[in-house]
């Protein structure tokens, strides 16, 4: 069992209408222990980093994501399952989630970390950042001039927090937005390292409630991710250009009658992709 509180004036999570806690601080808690467990109770060497390339979180009853007036607790159960073991020692670790808000159960989930040696790890970086910037150069100029959409538009309140430029509408039932990760979102993190899993969930958060905004009209700020099924393919370089599309699918309901919209999303940074997800984007009124 892991146990913290969950943010309400973090300058990177809960910014803007304070309504609802995001699921990505689920997400790097998950993270963070996954770790931890590897290293302390399953014979990983300490050198070894685990990496994303699974995450799985449903948000079940939206009551107890709302942000009340007193700090909340999240609990989070993890059952792990050792996979891909070599010499006692698991290469994968796959992790069924049980989150709790104040002693609430408030949905489910699964997450599985892959533990990579540092030689191994750093050939990866090095071929995946080559490769990056070698199409960078094929695709002809650098970046244009800033043109963030309204923080308002993807759920937050200030201008430093957004993460999507210029977006486009180029076919009926799509969107596609340039992801810039402002310095803030990357501080903390050694130079040359890839862009954190935290920031590219917060990508796709953003980029979700925009196209639901777009295609329904759906209130950003009372807007908020009820699912996001993400699968990790590769690494982002934080100082390259990055593009987010949406794809929608038709207005629903859920159980409780609120407007919701399943969304498709991709980021792709060099013409590969980085991460591919699923999420629905709930109006909580």
């Amino acid at each position: 069992m892991l146990a913290g509180a969950l943010p309400t004036g973090h300058p990177l999570f809960n910014d803007g209408p304070g309504r609802h806690h995001d699921l990505q601080t689920t997400a790097e808690m998950v993270r963070e222990a996954g770790e931890f467990i590897g290293h302390t109770h399953f014979g990983v060497p300490s050198a070894r980093v685990g990496i994303f390339y699974r995450f799985d979180l449903r948000a079940g009853d939206l009551t107890h994501w709302r942000v009340g007036r007193a700090p909340a607790q999240l609990d989070l159960e993890l059952r792990v399952r050792p996979d891909k073991v070599v010499d006692d020692v698991p290469r994968v670790l796959d992790f069924l989630v049980a989150p709790r808000i104040d002693d609430v159960p408030c949905g489910s989930g699964s997450a599985s970390l892959v533990f990579l040696a540092p030689v191994v790890h750093r050939s990866h970086r090095e071929r995946s950042r080559a490769a990056v910037l070698a199409e960078a150069g094929r695709e002809g100029p650098g970046r244009l001039p800033d043109a963030p959409v309204a923080p308002g538009d993807v759920g937050r309140g200030s201008p430093g927090n957004v993460l999507l430029h210029r977006p486009e509408t180029p076919g009926h039932g799509r969107l596609s937005a340039e992801v810039r990760l402002p310095a803030a979102w990357s501080s903390g993190a050694a130079e040359g390292d890839p862009a954190p899993a935290h920031v590219l969930l917060e990508a796709l958060r953003q980029t979700a409630l925009l196209a639901a905004g777009h295609a329904y009209a759906l209130k950003p700020a009372h807007s908020t991710l009820a699912s996001l099924q993400v699968h990790f393919r590769g690494y982002a370089e934080p100082d390259l250009p990055m593009r987010c599309t949406a794809v929608w699918d038709r207005l629903g309901k859920d159980e409780e009658g609120r407007r919701t919209v399943p969304v498709g999303l991709s980021l792709v940074q060099a013409e590969r992709a980085v991460l591919e997800a699923t999420a629905s984007v709930v109006e909580d009124l």
